[in-house]
């Protein structure tokens, strides 16, 4: 799944958000291009819980149109 991030602005949003992902998941895929604020991610679990594991560490995911 692709997820937009607006407020992902550097590096160290992209360890945050990974590392909430990684908390909840620590077999998910992640891939992260902050310049374009996407993360491309692969996981079992439902793209719900994933979001809110992003929303938990401060960040407003939405799914890519």
């Amino acid at each position: 799944m692709e997820l937009v991030i607006p407020d992902m602005t550097c590096g160290g949003c992209a360890k945050a958000v990974a590392h909430a992902l990684n908390r909840v998941d620590p077999a998910a895929q992640i891939d992260i291009d902050v310049p374009v604020k996407i993360a491309r991610i692969t996981s079992a679990l439902p793209e719900q819980r994933l979001i809110e594991a992003i929303e938990a560490a401060g960040f407003h995911p939405s799914r890519r149109a």
